[in-house]
């Protein structure tokens, strides 16, 4: 009888111990879904926010002038450039790159794609090869290549390449590291700009046109304040045509990111603004960070 009643209070402490194990796992599994569903709830907070704000940054781009006013009732417009300088409104940084000011990726003909990356300080031979090999990658014949500009223009519709889709390509050239791309990013564009804005581009793109002195001059110049086509004349000493365009637009790359409680979101939009347009606002491409962070 003795060792019944012992055999039946191990029994006891054996299920109390289990139910106390299962307890302690369902109090753990249930704090780990409370913090998912706060950071997933986080997530889509961030997510509507940033919808939120690229929509009245894009309402000021349709009624405020395309220059910074410090003195503006408006946060966006006493804030912002075009030359992709992070500025912060409301706790959130936002970017915004002239498409213009960037060099359209070339298809035909990589000369001007060499020069930038000798401004770089890409070796020369490399920086050849880089070309060569991006003419490859869009599918144009090597005896296109070797054509002069004049004959290129005359013999594409007969030997037509292959536009890149996206910038991220370009990590496909042998010759290209990682290093050499994170440089060269934020210099190129895939949008068919219709000019080359100076007053909006990177000195690293501003140094493969000008020499030294020309180049110092205009940043000192754009440091100053806006600069117009009289002013670019006489800085750099150079004549300007219908390529060459001294206001932004109407492609404009909008970057947005937000942070909160480790969870973190970024929303990138090239715009197409035309305020006087019958469509004034178009989406040429756009994508979204995942959100981190961690429970």
């Amino acid at each position: 009888m003795r060792r019944q009643r012992g055999i039946a209070l191990i029994q006891v402490l054996l299920i109390t111990g289990i139910i106390g194990l299962l307890m302690a796992q369902l109090g753990l599994t249930a704090k780990e879904q409370v913090a998912r569903a706060k950071l997933l709830d986080d997530r889509a907070t961030l997510q509507l926010g940033a919808l939120s704000r690229e929509s009245a940054l894009v309402y000021t781009l349709l009624t405020e002038p395309w220059s910074q006013r410090t003195d503006s009732a408006n946060p966006y417009a006493g804030a912002w450039n075009f030359v992709g300088e992070p500025f912060t409104v409301d706790g959130i940084t936002f970017t915004i790159q002239d498409e213009s000011g960037r060099w359209r990726v070339p298809l035909y003909g990589a000369g001007e794609f060499e020069q930038i990356l000798a401004g770089l300080g890409v070796a020369p031979d490399r920086a050849r090869r880089l070309g060569g090999q991006l003419m490859e990658l869009q599918g144009v014949s090597s005896t296109l290549r070797e054509l002069g500009d004049d004959a290129q223009g005359r013999a594409s519709a007969a030997a037509r390449g292959y536009p890149l889709q996206d910038l991220a390509e370009l990590r496909l050239l042998p010759d290209m590291d990682e290093e050499l791309y994170a440089r060269l990013r934020p210099l190129l564009t895939l949008y068919p700009t219709p000019g080359f804005n100076p007053m909006t581009a990177a000195p690293e793109l501003l140094q493969a046109q000008l020499t030294e002195s020309q180049l110092q001059g205009l940043v000192d110049a754009r440091s100053a304040g806006p600069v117009d086509m009289l002013t670019f004349m006489k800085v750099t000493g150079l004549q300007t045509d219908e390529m060459v365009n001294f206001s932004p637009g109407p492609a404009l790359e909008v970057s947005i990111v937000l942070e909160k409680d480790g969870s973190r979101v970024e929303r990138d939009t090239t715009l197409i603004v035309r305020p006087y347009q019958s469509e004034p606002v178009a989406v040429w491409q756009r994508s979204t960070g995942p959100g981190t962070g961690t429970p």
